[in-house]
């Protein structure tokens, strides 16, 4: 089992995450469960074309499982390049053996949550990032705690 075996299944979430994919495609979400849809990497390559073009190189549509693969870890690869933490990327297995689709959709959310900032152009998907508020305090204000250590 994989990684996120623990977490159900979420099929909103899929359904969430298909549509942004292929809203940004411009295409209709075809029908079919989300494994069958994404499974060959086409679908992941192409969305990773159009969001970032520099990072996917060309890649072809395969019907040789091997390439078919390949494909699917070029996207995990990008994805990583793009700021996606290696315990959100999926294994190629996770998608391509049904291993664990629940990792494929979190790496999915993650990417949309990464997007949200360098993209903002494009349809949300996922939760927003935090971002980190620094604080900066004077000698005088670091003093009392000083006591403690």
């Amino acid at each position: 089992m994989g990684r996120h075996s623990g977490q159900p299944r979420n099929q909103a979430d899929e359904q969430h995450a298909l549509q942004w994919i292929f809203q940004i495609l411009g295409e209709p979400v075809p029908q079919g469960a989300f494994e069958d849809i994404l499974q060959d990497g086409d679908v992941l390559c192409r969305f990773m074309q159009k969001i970032r073009p520099d990072l996917m190189p060309k890649y072809k549509k395969y019907e040789m499982a091997a390439k078919q693969r390949e494909n699917v870890a070029m996207f995990s690869k990008c994805c990583e390049q793009m700021g996606v933490r290696d315990t959100d990327l999926f294994q190629t297995i996770d998608l391509f053996e049904r291993k664990d689709p629940v990792a494929v959709a979190n790496c999915i959310s993650r990417l949309g949550s990464i997007l949200q900032k360098q993209r903002p152009d494009l349809p949300t998907h996922g939760p927003k990032l935090a971002e980190g508020q620094a604080r900066e305090f004077s000698t005088e204000q670091l003093a009392p705690g000083r006591m403690f250590y």
